[in-house]
């Protein structure tokens, strides 16, 4: 299903008013009607002998023609077209002819993206040519001729001739899931011009030339090439990885085109479009599996598209982002490099843990997303796929190794051990395994600021695995009070053994603590190591 989602309708239709405040959208299109209304003097460079007349001829019969004037002349001459421009881009240096010559390049990509084709075809060009050319414009100190080369690139590497790009030995070196075959196509031009392209666009991502456009392009010239399977180890061994999770966060500045037209006490609107094709670029480059592995490792993934999808009302910006987090949860690039079907419906066998997600309102999310009556299939499956996905990890957290390992861990969350009372019923009794070992690491969690070596006790002894100098979160704080609690309350004696323990006085020393949370937890387990029959004064929550 990989292929199915390349094929959705047009990326830049999400907006219907281009103008407006709210969404200010970034198109290719943006400034062309200006700089295609000026006058070229081609008299004067044919003078300067810049340009040929075989050139001007040709680039003055198509301009200023209409839409099917257009494509009757370049079923005809699109080639002869496609190398006159491609002359004068290398040739003429004049800032306003460049623009002109790219404005005109851009109209006949945005007219039939299958226009590309003729650049390749151009009858002087050796091959990568037009990327070289191009990517020559990228160096100029013109954002608006950067933007309009950089789609132009992006459409280019789209309408390439052959799949083969060169880039296969490259892309290997690069942490590429396929070796490359003895009959695979040598480096060349265009090969070495997609090298340097995508360099160039993490490079904007890390420190944009432009405030408010350099992101919305470099964002979507990626979700282009991303779909060229040679181009994902180029960008995730670049660190494009890591650069495109923020851009999914509501909290992200980069990620909204209206940052700098925004007050200062006014939360930045975020581009619709623009999550579009980070979850893009987010879905594709989970079928790499050293990318998919960052994306596990980087929580703000995770967080940023369930964010979106749970945001969206556009259903294809839910559907990618919801069929990105499915191959997130479920590892579908690792299966694919091991020979497993990517992309394949149904939850895998093993769950690990989604990091940074709380799977209870994880799954309240997918719930009111299942609600909304989606009527594409493929979405809907997605959608019931994590459903049962997060039902697992949730009764998989609940498992006693599992908290034994986050235990020792000396980190904390709400998973569904610490608030299940059958948990306790069964493995309290566990906590006074190998003299209390687990229960002295519980009580070590109670004290908030670092200890010293000398007042951890070491493993041997059956003290904490934490570190000797960690400092303990509020959470971890509030989640061991409670569990400190669950304990004396269904153990026998538990009150008097964590008393003995030095539990109880860590305990009341957190009722001053700043944290709300913590104060309260602190409080309600500082009651059951008072009170012998807690249950006759009510449980908690």
């Amino acid at each position: 299903c990989e292929q199915g989602l390349v094929a959705e309708p047009a990326r830049r239709s999400e907006t219907t008013s281009r103008g407006t405040h709210e969404l200010a959208m970034i198109s290719a299109t943006d400034g062309t009607e200006a700089v295609l209304a000026r006058t070229v003097q081609w008299d004067s460079l044919l003078n300067s002998r810049l340009v040929t007349e075989t050139d001007v001829k040709l680039i003055r019969a198509y301009d200023g023609q209409g839409p099917l004037a257009r494509r009757a002349f370049l079923e005809q001459s699109g080639p002869d077209l496609a190398q006159a421009l491609l002359n004068v881009l290398r040739n003429v240096s004049h800032q306003d002819t460049t623009d002109y010559v790219l404005c005109l390049i851009v109209e006949m990509f945005v007219e039939d993206k299958t226009n590309a084709v003729y650049f390749h075809r151009a009858p002087g060009t050796h091959e990568g040519d037009a990327y070289a050319d191009l990517f020559r414009v990228l160096a100029k100190p013109s954002w608006f001729a950067q933007e309009k080369a950089l789609f132009c690139l992006s459409h280019l590497v789209d309408a390439r001739l052959g799949k083969d790009l060169g880039l296969s030995a490259v892309a290997a070196a690069c942490g590429g899931d396929q070796a490359p075959s003895v009959n695979a196509k040598p480096m060349g031009v265009a090969a070495q011009t997609v090298v340097q392209l995508v360099q160039w666009l993490c490079a904007q991502l890390r420190s944009p030339s432009h405030a408010t456009r350099s992101v919305p392009s470099v964002v979507a010239a990626l979700a282009s090439m991303l779909v060229v399977r040679d181009v994902r180890p180029l960008v995730t061994h670049s660190g494009g990885v890591e650069l495109l999770a923020p851009l999914l966060l509501p909290t992200s500045v980069a990620s909204s085109t209206l940052s700098a037209h925004s007050s200062q006490n006014e939360v930045p609107k975020r581009d619709v479009q623009l999550l579009y094709e980070v979850a893009l670029c987010a879905w594709l480059l989970t079928f790499h599996p050293p990318a998919l592995a960052a994306m596990r490792r980087n929580g703000a993934f995770t967080l940023g598209l369930v964010d979106v999808a749970k945001r969206a009302t556009k259903e294809k910006v839910a559907r990618v982002s919801v069929l990105a987090l499915r191959n997130i949860a479920e590892g579908v690039g690792e299966r694919s490099a091991n020979g497993g079907g990517a992309g394949a419906a149904g939850v895998s066998t093993s769950s690990p843990p989604l990091r940074g997600v709380d799977e209870a309102s994880l799954l309240k999310t997918l719930t009111n997303l299942s609600q909304r009556g989606f009527v594409d299939e493929e979405l809907v499956m997605a959608l019931e796929d994590l459903r049962c996905g997060s039902i697992a990890r949730s009764r998989d957290a609940s498992g006693w190794d599992v908290y034994v390992a986050e235990l020792r861990s000396g980190s904390m969350s709400w998973t569904s051990a610490h608030c299940d009372e059958a948990f306790w019923r069964e493995n309290a009794c566990k906590l006074t395994d190998n003299n209390c070992a687990l229960l002295r690491v519980l009580i070590t969690l109670l004290v908030p600021e670092a200890a010293t070596s000398g007042d951890r006790p070491s493993m041997e002894s059956g003290g904490s695995s934490t570190p000797p100098s960690m400092h303990v979160s509020s959470k971890t704080l509030a989640v061991a009070c409670h569990d400190v609690g669950e304990f004396a309350t269904h153990y026998p004696a538990g009150r008097f053994l964590v008393t003995d323990l030095g539990g109880k006085e860590k305990t009341m020393a957190l009722l001053t603590h700043p944290d709300d949370e913590v104060r309260k937890h602190a409080l309600l387990c500082t009651q059951k190591l008072l009170v012998a029959n807690w249950r006759f004064i009510g449980r908690e929550g």
